[in-house]
């Protein structure tokens, strides 16, 4: 039997509106301004792009095998990229893992950023500040509130 997790605070990446969405929820619509929200997980495994934006409330993956390229990208519950990232601007609310055969190009801003060794980052933009999209009250990913 499945376990039950609770509601989920999210915060909508187009006003800053928080409330809270099921945990098992992938897409909503913010009732601050009424657009549509991706709040699930975002898994890329092949060539995605080029696109405008891509963002969720919910964690950014990108593997081995894949490729993300966007103007902006935008990830509250983090980003772990082990493919290739070229991206305009890349912000993010929690750590940013750029794994050993990363290729990342993009400005980023976010709490951290963990680099393994043989990642390769082209020259960019990095700001570290200590709550990027102001998501301090926000539980990490993973976490049941």
């Amino acid at each position: 039997m499945a376990r039950h997790l609770g509601p989920r605070l999210v915060q909508c990446y187009h006003c800053r509106h928080r409330f809270e969405v099921s945990s098992r929820a992938q897409s909503t619509s913010c009732p601050g301004c009424n657009k549509a929200l991706m709040v699930g997980d975002e898994h890329i495994t092949k060539l995605r792009g080029p696109l405008k934006e891509l963002r969720t409330c919910g964690r950014i993956t990108v593997s081995k095998r894949g490729r993300l390229i966007a103007e902006t990208i935008e990830a509250h519950g983090g980003i772990d990229c082990q493919g290739i990232i070229d991206a305009k601007k890349v912000l993010s609310g929690t750590t940013v893992t750029l794994g050993p055969k990363c290729d990342y190009h993009g400005d980023l801003t976010a709490p951290a950023v963990e680099m393994q060794k043989g990642a390769k980052v082209k020259p960019s933009m990095f700001a570290v500040p200590s709550d990027p999209l102001g998501l301090t009250e926000l539980p990490e990913a993973g976490e049941s509130g």
